[in-house]
């Protein structure tokens, strides 16, 4: 049979219209029996902030009542409560209104908030003069309650190098180990440690960085007598915000690497059987901005809750609100962005080796 000039073209569009509309539905089938068949963790997880009216920037988290309270960076350490980790979440008044005498300015930075028996304990760093500018030492201050009102224990900063235009403190650094600069201390972290034993980890400032641990006495205010700091992790860049954690027979040490003013800041973790040995021990990813979208997901903080999933609560850098800053983000060129680190959380999970997973982000209520 012979078409006619006209019904040739019209006859070949037809099929050419019939078989795109087979192959586009065998296409369709063919990805939704694989995204079923995909398990979840292979996805890309995508997070939404729980705080982000306000900065909320190296997020000190932990169980009180039924609920949870946390402090933050900034003047006095903002303060914030909530009945669930996913909110909603109310500031409350700052946790400390004054500050001692050897500190030039109210701006704290990444403190910690823990309980030592049937008191509060809140470790901060605070500006100094005498190490250069921006330099900071550790204080320790103490309150009844969680919501209460946190006062500094003595007249001396629980960690300050020598040459600091303060008291002189209970860990001045002594070994420092070579070419590492003479400056400040920040990033206080408090660890229980086996039978109750009480430690504090920190940060040295300037490059390279490193993070220190010392010994505390069994009250955790003052350093353990005859006990000296000593350096766990060095790094020629930036390592900051540690928080450890024991698992089973070994421990856990997170930290935050990179420039902290960026989408390329992240938390990294390393495992290691001893607790003061980690010098070897090679750092993994656990939050990264291409993973979850999230720029700069640092200053974590794990929580663990008696018969709950471990959770992990850090910040990322928001603009314009509630979005993610863009990948190109960075805290120098961000005129007209209104950047501000907003408070996230995450599920944490433990595989059988021991190491630790992000499970799923929490979605704010």
């Amino acid at each position: 049979m012979q078409w006619g000039n006209g019904a040739v073209p019209a006859r070949r569009a037809l099929l050419a219209t019939t078989i795109i509309i087979i192959l586009a539905a065998l296409l369709a089938t063919g990805l939704e029996s694989g995204a079923s068949a995909r398990p979840s963790t292979e996805r890309p997880l995508r997070a939404h902030p729980l705080l982000h009216q306000r900065g909320f920037a190296d997020p000190s988290v932990t169980p009180y009542g039924g609920g949870y309270v946390a402090v933050s960076t900034g003047r006095g350490a903002p303060r914030a409560t909530a009945t669930s980790p996913t909110g909603p979440w109310t500031m409350r008044r700052r946790a400390m209104l004054k500050l001692p005498r050897w500190s030039v300015s109210q701006e704290i930075w990444a403190s910690d908030m823990v309980k030592v028996r049937h008191r509060w304990l809140l470790y901060y760093s605070a500006p100094v003069h005498g190490l250069g500018r921006g330099a900071r030492c550790i204080g320790v201050a103490t309150s009844h309650t969680a919501l209460g009102t946190f006062r500094s224990v003595g007249r001396r900063p629980l960690v300050c190098p020598r040459g600091a235009d303060a008291p002189r403190a209970w860990d001045q650094l002594r070994h420092r180990g070579r070419h590492m600069p003479h400056s400040g201390v920040i990033d206080p972290s408090g660890f229980r440690g086996a039978g109750g034993s009480r430690y504090l980890l920190y940060k040295t400032q300037g490059y390279p960085s490193s993070i220190r641990i010392v010994r505390l006495t069994s009250r955790g205010a003052r350093v353990a007598r005859h006990a000296h700091s000593r350096q766990l992790v060095r790094a020629r860049g930036i390592i900051e915000n540690p928080v450890l954690v024991r698992r089973h027979h070994h421990f856990v040490l997170f930290t935050s690497e990179g420039f902290y003013g960026g989408c390329h800041y992240r938390t990294t973790w390393r495992r290691s059987h001893r607790l003061l040995h980690w010098s070897h021990r090679r750092p993994h990813l656990l939050l990264r901005r291409s993973r979850m979208g999230v720029c700069g997901p640092g200053g974590a903080d794990v929580v663990t809750r008696k018969h709950e999933l471990p959770l992990v609560f850090f910040h990322g850098w928001t603009c314009w609100g509630h979005l993610p800053c863009p990948p190109s983000f960075h805290i120098n060129r961000s005129r007209g962005m209104h950047p501000q680190r907003s408070l996230y959380a995450a599920h944490l999970r433990w595989t059988r080796r021991g190491t630790p997973k992000v499970r799923g982000f929490l979605h704010p209520r």
